[in-house]
């Protein structure tokens, strides 16, 4: 219930900020709620506060309910009397008041629905959940939702079951409702003044990994690319005195990852690298290029998209790195190395470095002050990589709870300046992809898929290169990875079924397992295509025999037919002459007369001639008839 409190709770207050409320009528009207909920007529500010988490499960500071409770509730709407530190209700027309409850009762209700659609969904594929079970996914789709570090054990269910129903405009619209309230209140929780949410007043500069420098020139496909155009419009809005206060850098170790990224790209071309299949950016890269130089026009079209972007190298804002402000030393790597296996993450020291040296650079450009509030923290790293970000938020490196940590997302960064630049919410304005759950769902699916890809392809190489498979099967494997390789776009419900049966095999033997049994079906179709043809040609010889045995009985049959008219020509012949000689010639005249008249008939024709006619007979039947057997 409590995470269905808090979802609702978010919804609601996204909904009364954008009633043209500002952020004290907002709380206020929280207030309100909580003492008709809760029956509570007095109290002082630390109970109020208290008193808004228990109801609504929101964590307002104090400072912020003392503000709204003086200045709203007390002065302006003369709701409450205050007398020593205690606020009590003055107008008891309040307890009448239902409105916001009935509202948040039923926000809540529409939230058990999608939490209860989520779990049929979920036990559609895993059997049934305990009660365990379904608290531990609620708490994983809040944490969804609020961009918090969700529960790996359903995170691509949660995906899953988004991304399935993204054509259900009632829940996407709820969910996105879920998003953009807690925006809202994320941004007055953390925001040491909330006079001052409809501006940004200091500078901030932001580092970009790689990945997002390859997502920026558009090599990672067109969501990311509108994801950091979403960032890069409202940095351009952030103008003082027409001077950009945010601008965009990079690290020399992204710069020195470009490079060696695109050096593997000439590579490949050549033929002495093999393609990762889950580097997306990698397979646009090489996608059309033929030769190195191919490659090199490509990253010179990189660099310039980024200085489009006014991107640039922000090495020069460093002068020199104080060693207290070094975040590597104290055996960090082998302490990062030994809890990442643990949790059965693979472990890159080569990423490792080159994290905790940016880390240090952004400590060193903070000078050390991490606790300040976002806005004024200065400079900050934003990385698309998990790895990255787990490390910036682990507590061997955040020491404390209230630091800002040293990299966060483009989510995080892109949400917070809409909400201090926009004043909320306006339905009037387009929203961010960053808050559309479905652009989420895709891009944390994504993720998963090629970090999937990534891991059985090195354990297709490491087998390779070991023996255990030769170079057929490791080309085979690789091919069918390359197949499976996705763009956060391209996710479609369609597309879920194979994305699920693909993220649960695990290794690569399911491929080849596959591959085997799709060349004995291969084996069987030939056998019975060769046995087929075998019959087909045992017909067709039985039936061309049948053509050939109708066309020498039609031939026989205009033969006789021929001799017997011939001899009954003869008969009739020899039957006249007997009437005309009436007796008077000798008996052997009459057979002189008629063989005269034969030779004579037979002269007319020549053998060969009728011979030839009967061939063409013979031949224009046969090959009519074995036409219609074609």
């Amino acid at each position: 219930m409590n995470e269905r409190t808090l979802l609702a709770s978010v919804v609601l207050f996204g909904e009364l900020y954008d009633s043209d409320k500002d952020v004290y009528d907002v709380i206020a009207e929280f207030i309100k709620a909580s003492m008709i909920f809760e029956n509570k007529w007095a109290f002082n500010t630390t109970e109020a506060t208290q008193l808004l988490s228990n109801v609504f499960g929101l964590s307002i500071p104090e400072a912020v309910i003392s503000t709204t409770l003086r200045k709203r509730l007390l002065k302006r709407d003369h709701l409450l009397s205050h007398n020593n530190g205690v606020y009590s209700l003055a107008d008891e027309r309040l307890k009448q008041s239902r409105s916001i409850n009935q509202e948040f009762e039923s926000l809540k209700k529409k939230q058990s629905h999608i939490l209860e659609s989520l779990y049929s969904y979920v036990e559609s594929k895993e059997g049934d959940l305990t009660d365990e079970d379904k608290i531990r996914l609620a708490k994983c789709f809040s944490d969804y939702l609020f961009g918090n570090e969700p529960l790996k054990q359903y995170v691509n269910y949660v995906s899953y079951f988004i991304i399935q129903n993204q054509n259900n405009s009632d829940l996407t619209t709820s969910l996105n409702a879920v998003r953009e309230g807690f925006v809202m209140y994320n941004a007055v929780r953390y925001t040491p003044n909330v006079n001052d949410l409809d501006s940004w007043k200091t500078k901030l500069v932001i580092f970009l990994d790689t990945e997002y420098l390859l997502g920026a020139a558009g090599f990672n496909g067109t969501l990311y690319e509108q994801l950091f155009k979403d960032l890069y419009n409202l940095t351009n809005e952030v103008k003082q005195k027409g001077e950009r206060l945010i601008t965009l850098k990079y690290f020399d170790e992204s710069e020195n990852e470009i490079e060696k990224f695109f050096y593997v790209a000439e590579c490949i071309i050549d033929g002495k690298a093999s393609i990762d299949p889950s580097k997306t950016a990698m397979l646009s890269i090489i996608d059309g290029c033929k030769c190195k130089s191919d490659v090199i026009a490509k990253k010179a079209l990189f660099y310039t998209r980024l200085k489009s972007y006014g991107i640039t190298n922000g090495e020069s804002l460093i002068s020199n790195i104080d060693f207290k402000y070094n975040i590597e030393g104290g055996g960090l790597y082998s302490k990062i190395e030994q809890e990442i296996k643990e949790k059965g993450f693979s472990y890159s020291e080569e990423k490792c470095a080159n994290a905790l040296r940016m880390f240090t650079k952004i400590n060193s450009l903070r000078k050390g002050e991490n606790t300040k509030a976002f806005e004024e923290i200065g400079y900050v790293l934003v990385s698309g990589s998990s790895f990255t970000r787990f490390l910036a938020f682990n507590p061997l490196i955040k020491n404390n709870t209230f630091d800002i940590p040293f990299a966060t997302d483009l989510d995080f960064i892109t949400n917070r300046l809409w909400f201090r630049l926009k004043k909320g919410l306006a339905k009037q304005l387009s929203t961010p992809q960053s808050l559309n759950i479905i652009a989420k769902a895709q891009v944390v699916l994504s993720s998963q898929i090629n970090s999937c890809i990534a891991s059985k392809f090195d354990k297709i190489q490491s087998d390779y290169n070991c023996g255990k498979l030769d170079k057929t099967e490791a080309q085979y494997l690789s091919n069918e990875l390359r197949t499976k390789t996705s763009t956060p776009e391209s996710l479609t419900p369609e597309e879920i079924s194979p994305t699920i049966d693909f993220l649960s095999q695990e290794g690569y033997e399911y491929h080849l397992r596959e591959k085997s049994a799709l060349l004995e079906k291969v084996r069987e179709g030939e056998n019975a295509k060769i046995e087929l043809e075998k019959i087909h040609v045992k017909i067709k010889q039985k039936k061309e025999g049948w053509i050939l045995i109708k066309s020498y009985s039609r031939l026989s049959a205009f033969a006789l037919t021929l001799i017997v008219g011939i001899i009954g020509v003869y008969y009739y012949l020899f039957l006249l002459m007997v009437e005309y000689s009436n007796g008077k010639d000798s008996p052997l005249t009459i057979p002189g007369i008629m063989l005269t008249i034969i030779f004579g008939i037979f002269s007319l024709f020549k053998f060969k001639s009728i011979i030839h006619w009967f061939k063409q007979q013979h031949n224009r039947f046969i090959g009519d008839e074995f036409k219609k057997l074609v």
